[in-house]
């Protein structure tokens, strides 16, 4: 009896790719599902940083999405860009 193994298919993520934030970042003042703007992949394709903008185009902030096995994103931290 021979177990057959299905190959994993890993979810990957390239920079410049759109993506959507998992969850509400009051804070930016977006909810989850605001597209943002993958700017650098790292951690072996396991983390994103993510550029959050207005519909005017000025950033409001970026967000670090873990990457799960599923391709699942999920919020890690954020960094407010304050504007004067």
């Amino acid at each position: 009896m021979y177990l057959q193994m299905t190959p994993r298919t890993r979810i990957t993520y390239e920079e410049l790719e759109m993506v959507a934030v998992p969850e509400d970042v009051p804070e930016f003042g977006i909810e989850a599902g605001t597209m943002g703007t993958i700017v650098t992949v790292y951690d072996g394709g396991r983390m994103l940083d993510v550029e959050v903008s207005r519909e005017n185009g000025t950033t409001v902030g970026f967000v670090d999405l873990e990457v799960g096995e599923d391709g699942s994103l999920s919020l890690v931290a954020y960094t407010p860009i304050h504007s004067r």
